[in-house]
């Protein structure tokens, strides 16, 4: 609690700073047990929007992994199918008979030359084995009648198949060719590029570039999850689930049908994807597989008024993609003060009965209130426990982070009665927290007993 509480103090009061831009990074609220019209969250400054203020839709080149520095490729050179032929490095034997001081051996040179006795510099590269003997008899010809040239290959060419860390600057060393810029491209088009590059000192080479080791990932999220800020995420292959779980999951309005990702492109456009992780969990399906990048951002929304028909929010909180306890308080005079409770996410009214003391309760009186982020105060429900626990639904509700409950009748109202006296609106969760921690204090003499 310590540490969720220094993390929105420093993000209200400083902000987070990122490597291009400033992110602000704010606790999001929990909300409340009124419904209230509810705003999608407002885009990331200067890291949303390209030159026209508008976002393009784009999950194609979202699909596709963008070069950068850090990144390790592995590049293997291919000889064309086919006949062999000669290229810089490969060494030959030619043995002219009849006349033993014309043979030689030689490495066709950076030049793609060799050097002929009696012709001089002759150019081989490219030329099969076959058509390699036949120019060089034929300009021997000109000073032996009927030369017999016998041509043999003594050394091929040593492989070009590399592999490259790119560089700060973006650049990667290419074997015989020297520096290539590759950041910002994506691997077909490095490919494409370290092919035409090669292609100077190789005839028709085939190129097949992998990727050996990517860069350390680091992304900002934010919206409905409960620790936004920036991650590093250190998985082989980096998604969204990863980041979730890294800002301690979903909150429990979270719309997890539409989480956005929005990157921005080394041409300075950015680009952006809904990705539908609630239906993934609905049909017991794989989580989409997108590869996060260095810089994206992740924009978990919050869903709607009138548009959450069919999403169950108990099967996202029981799953990885939410917080795994939330923490319920509990004002009690049996307690002696408060009592804070951790309990699975997706715990019900019941469950929190079970760390209190029915026989002293008044169970047909008991009040949970929640803090409603929209007008910045709380809002208190009373519930029956004897009804939730003989199974009356609308009594067992859904418990959320941070909700209190207040047992007692005396409790109840003097909690009330301080609450309707509250002027000014609660800054946001952890003064209305404060509220609850100061009360029982003063109340009962001491601070929070943890269950």
């Amino acid at each position: 609690m310590r540490a969720f509480r220094a993390l929105c103090f420093v993000c209200l009061h400083t902000g987070v700073f990122l490597t291009t831009s400033v992110q602000s990074v704010v606790a999001q609220p929990l909300p409340s047990l009124e419904q209230s019209i509810e705003q999608p969250p407002s885009p990331l400054p200067n890291a949303d929007v390209d030159a026209t203020g508008t976002i393009e839709e784009s999950s194609s080149q979202l699909s596709r992994y963008y070069l950068g520095a850090g990144d390790v490729i592995s590049v293997a050179v291919q000889r064309p199918p086919g006949i062999y032929r000669l290229e810089i490095g490969d060494v030959i034997s030619v043995s002219v008979q009849r006349f033993p001081d014309l043979s030689f051996q030689a490495a066709i040179n950076p030049e793609g030359n060799i050097v002929v006795p009696l012709l001089g510099t002759l150019s081989l590269k490219g030329l099969s084995l076959e058509a390699a003997k036949e120019k060089i008899r034929s300009g021997l010809n000109r000073y032996v009648i009927n030369p017999v040239i016998v041509l043999s290959l003594v050394t091929q060419r040593q492989d070009l198949s590399f592999q490259a860390a790119i560089s700060p600057e973006g650049n990667i060393v290419v074997p015989q060719v020297g520096t290539l810029s590759v950041q910002g491209l994506s691997l077909e088009e490095a490919q494409e590029k370290i092919r035409l590059a090669l292609s100077r000192v190789l005839v028709d080479p085939i190129v097949v570039a992998s990727l050996a080791g990517t860069r350390p990932v680091q992304v900002t999220i934010t919206g409905e999850v409960f620790r936004p800020g920036i991650y590093g995420v250190s998985s082989s292959i980096p998604r969204v689930a990863d980041a979730l779980l890294l800002a301690g999951g979903s909150t429990s309005t979270a719309d997890l049908r539409q989480v956005q990702v929005r990157r921005r492109l080394i041409d300075g456009s950015i680009v952006s994807q809904n990705i539908d992780l609630y239906g993934a969990l609905q049909n017991g399906g794989s989580l989409p597989n997108l590869r996060l990048q260095d810089g994206d951002a992740i924009i978990v929304t919050r869903r709607e008024i009138g548009n959450d028909d069919g999403y169950d929010r108990n099967l996202v909180s029981r799953s990885t993609l939410a917080v795994a306890l939330i923490k319920v308080r509990v004002l009690n005079y049996a307690a002696g003060g408060i009592a804070t409770q951790s309990l699975p996410n997706g715990s019900t009214f019941v469950d929190a009965l079970a760390g209190i003391n029915l026989d002293t309760t008044n169970l047909r009186e008991i009040t949970l209130v929640r803090f409603d982020p929209e007008r910045g105060k709380a809002v208190t429900r009373t519930l029956d426990a004897k009804k939730a626990l003989a199974g009356d639904a609308t009594q067992n509700i859904a418990l959320q982070d941070n909700d209190v409950i207040v047992v007692g009748r005396n409790l109840i109202g003097k909690v009330t009665n301080l609450l309707n006296t509250i002027t000014q609106p609660f800054f946001n969760v952890q003064s209305f927290l404060r509220f609850f921690d100061n009360f029982g204090g003063g109340l009962f003499g001491g601070g929070n007993r943890q269950n």
